[in-house]
């Protein structure tokens, strides 16, 4: 029975864990687009993501001033004009870290153009959602990756979608903010939690036995 037991608490935990899936986080899976030789381009969409209208992908060859955070591509927010890309994702009821890496392209004082926010949604309306104003600053300076992570809990199943978004404003709002590396996962149950769920399925076996009896 303590196989079982085990075995049962490790399998609702584990439900979480498996559902929690960003497809093509760091953007490196094309799918049927081609660069075709260039170090940039925008497409509709990519597997995974769709671009609102589009998304601007890069490659380590398109800055000087900085690589991709992980893999060789990553996405600018700000195309030809202010866009976003988002991705829905089925989870199951519990706890996330949403994650993803953010620079400022341009270096500049007193700018918006770098600006850029970030929203999850379902069904019963928005689930959190955060703002990157003014950058570069001693929080996302120029030429460095920077991670941004938000946790949140979903007391149901819920399909929930993720969009990153630039929201800059001027003249320069044609280039701006960099995101990759966009993860999401389960935080675990905490131990005690995992050995309450334990006990309250031994609980329910006494009682199944001692009706059988």
């Amino acid at each position: 029975m303590r196989t079982i037991l085990t075995a049962l608490a490790l399998s609702l935990t584990a439900g979480a864990v498996s559902a929690a899936t960003i497809e093509n986080g760091s953007f490196e899976d094309l799918g049927s687009n081609s660069l075709g030789g260039s170090s940039w381009k925008i497409f509709s969409d990519l597997p995974g993501w769709t671009g609102v209208p589009n998304l601007e992908l890069q490659t380590n060859a398109t800055l000087s001033s900085i690589d991709a955070q992980d893999g060789s591509n990553y996405v600018e927010l700000a195309s030809n004009q202010n866009a976003a890309i988002e991705q829905s994702v089925s989870l199951t009821a519990g706890t996330y870290a949403l994650s993803f890496w953010y620079s400022p392209r341009i270096n500049g004082a007193n700018t918006s153009t770098n600006d850029m926010s970030y929203v999850a949604t379902s069904r019963a309306g928005d689930i959190f959602s955060g703002v990157i104003n003014g950058a570069p600053d001693p929080l996302f300076p120029h030429g460095v990756w920077t991670q941004v992570t938000e946790t949140f809990t979903l007391a149901d199943d819920a399909l929930v979608t993720f969009t990153f978004a630039a929201t800059g404003v001027g003249g320069s709002n044609q280039t701006g903010a960099l995101i990759d590396n966009v993860s999401l996962a389960a935080v675990p149950l905490p131990a005690s939690g995992a050995l309450l769920l334990g006990g309250v399925a031994a609980m329910g076996a006494v009682r199944r036995r001692a009706r059988r009896a």
